[in-house]
């Protein structure tokens, strides 16, 4: 079997011979029911990913392994398309949206019920909002996609740059080139623009957070209407309401905790509507079970075959989560690395693609003496083989990046984008006078993330080649479960580190503001002109002034290199054959209901 074989896009089937069928939508459908009745032990999926959940609290989550849970628990007012990605009815039937954009009206879904037994209505959904109002910084900040990413309640109106701030400086005794002279150029046409728009009154009404927070309030209309106002008009925001931080928890779950965190219970005993009930996470194993009071109930009858328990544990090397797979000790398994895929071909193992939605980005923190230079950073950039890195150690159809913005958004990169030149870069550091001075390097272990499946043979290639052009690095391992998101965002880091981000819905803002809106703490930069360019564009609607003011912002992380984007890759699931289908999305929306499967035959035997 070749890779020829393998279908591309959101779905790859590679088995020989699985007992299924292809229905009318062109899914994979097992042709035998499996019946309950029939079995001694119930349908067991069980699925392995690199890394246990942090937090299983969606409203303080901020990584895809506590998301892969906290989606199958609970549920969000508008779900997503599986088949376009567009939004569409969760908990809330129906909604409308007012002329000016500032208020949104939620016809919630009847006859829902917590795992607890309590009703959903209007009255959770308002108290769900108020938590997330009120939730104390030092919790609010460990989230990245809720309430906080997508009504950036906390942040201040941004304070236009002045000329002299935009000015472009070089070392003493040098001129601007001309790519330096068109840079600046530009960015003082962008703040003239940014001017005219400042120039008005951009929100509207009072805050109870920032003042460039777009939220207004929100209030129960009746017992199954919503209303929420804003303070400025949203583009996207129906889209953002799929984000799985903005999950709807049974309200007797967000009281009784301390001060600090009255809904500290949702840590460790999640309470939603979602199809499955949280039972356990222990000796490294999240366990789930159907919930019987599901509401949709055409989706389960849709479904004979979907999971009825599932297992998730915590497998970080892909070697030992292939090891197990073979050896029938999981169903299937997260992140497929390069490597390993030749042999889950051979023997014709179920592999699940997953359209590309995510950047691999190298940080460069200005706190450190070097770093701060920008022609420094410029060599950097120069030194990197980004199309060398996607070929060798991601899986075919990744591409090498140019910007944070994956080429699904149609938005096209800045003109002077820096390219691989050995020379560019050495000549760079020739003329900044550096002399091998180390610069200490971050990057994970014992993880794989979707967007950085083999972290340590990543950081050995951008090691080499930073070591090509006479840039020396002292390599900084941490363990991924040690806090290393937060070890690179402190100021204790002050060196070059491997992250990503993988998008949450379809609007560019996610994955500006997810990379973004922490720039202070991971690359010690802040910037004037970003702020205010980014708040703009969050409110222009899909056309020529919108993908302007886009470029604008990747122009301005094109001249102040506060990182460099490498990578869009391509991630994958494996599967043994009991499994059927699998729902893969390039937001990572999978839910298990949808899940076709016989148990293995390792559990029926």
């Amino acid at each position: 079997m070749t890779r020829r074989m393998m279908l591309t896009g959101s779905l790859a089937a590679t088995t020989l011979a699985l007992a299924s069928c292809t229905s009318k939508d062109g899914q994979a459908q097992a042709s035998v029911s499996a019946s309950p009745s029939k079995q001694a032990t119930p349908r067991t999926l069980r699925l392995a990913s690199s890394a246990p959940p942090v937090y299983l609290d969606p409203a303080l989550a901020n990584d895809s392994e506590s998301f892969r849970i906290t989606r199958q628990v609970y549920e969000t007012l508008v779900s997503i398309d599986p088949n376009t990605g567009s939004p569409i009815a969760g908990l809330a039937e129906a909604w409308t949206e007012s002329e000016d954009g500032l208020r949104y009206t939620f016809t919630l879904r009847r006859g829902v019920t917590f795992h607890d037994g309590s009703a959903f209505n209007a009255k959770a959904v308002v108290a769900n909002f108020n938590r997330w109002v009120k939730l104390p910084k030092p919790l609010a900040e460990h989230a990245s996609e809720g309430f906080g990413h997508v009504f950036h309640h906390e942040e201040h109106l941004p304070k236009l740059p002045t000329e002299a701030e935009l000015k472009l400086t070089v070392e003493k005794g040098e001129d601007l080139t001309e790519e330096q002279r068109t840079a600046e150029t530009l960015r003082l046409a962008e703040l003239e623009k940014l001017k005219t728009v400042f120039a008005g009154d951009l929100f509207i009404g009072k805050s109870s957070g920032g003042s460039a927070s777009y939220f207004a309030g929100v209030e129960a209309t009746d017992n199954y209407t919503v209303t929420l106002k804003l303070r400025r008009r949203r583009v996207g925001l129906i889209e953002a309401f799929t984000l799985p931080g903005m999950a709807i928890a049974a309200p007797n779950s967000l009281t009784g905790g301390p001060k600090a965190n009255p809904g500290e219970s949702l840590l460790t005993a999640p309470i939603g509507t979602g199809p499955y009930k949280f039972v356990s996470n222990a000796d490294g194993i999240v366990k789930l079970e159907l919930f019987a009071g599901y509401w949709d109930k055409a989706k389960l009858g849709n479904n004979p075959n979907h999971p009825q328990l599932v297992e998730v544990s915590s497998i970080s090397s892909p070697y030992n989560r292939e090891s197990a797979l073979m050896a029938e000790e999981i169903d299937g398994f997260d992140t497929v690395s390069v490597d390993i895929m030749r042999t889950l071909v051979r023997n014709a193992k179920v592999v699940v693609q997953r359209d590309p939605f995510s950047v691999l980005y190298l940080g460069m923190d200005r706190r450190n003496t070097w770093l701060a230079k920008a022609d420094f950073r410029k060599a950097i950039a120069h030194a990197i083989d980004r199309g060398s890195l996607a070929d060798k150690l991601f899986l075919q159809g990744s591409k090498a990046a140019q910007s944070i913005l994956p080429p699904t958004f149609g938005v096209p990169d800045p003109e002077d984008t820096i390219t691989h030149s050995v020379d560019k870069a050495k000549a760079l550091l020739a003329g900044l006078g550096y002399k091998g001075e180390l610069i200490e390097f971050a990057y994970p272990l014992r993880v794989s993330r979707s967007y950085l499946p083999l972290p340590e043979r990543t950081f050995a290639q951008l090691a080499e080649d930073l070591a090509t052009v006479g840039i020396r690095i002292k390599p900084r391992p941490i363990p991924w479960t040690d806090g290393y998101v937060q070890k690179i965002r402190s100021k204790d880091f002050t060196g070059l580190h491997l992250l990503g981000f993988s998008g949450g819905y379809r609007l560019e803002d996610d994955f500006i503001s997810g990379i973004l809106d922490t720039k202070e703490h991971e690359f010690g930069y802040t910037s004037k002109l970003l702020d205010s360019q980014a708040l703009v564009a969050r409110s222009l609607p899909a056309g020529d002034e919108r993908t302007a003011a886009l470029t604008g912002i990747l122009r301005t992380l094109n001249t102040d290199l506060p990182l460099v984007p490498l990578v869009f890759p391509i991630s994958a699931l494996a599967f043994n054959s009991n499994v059927t289908y699998y729902p893969s999305s390039p937001m990572l929306n999978e839910s298990y209901l949808d899940v076709q499967m016989t148990n293995s035959p390792a559990l029926s035997s």
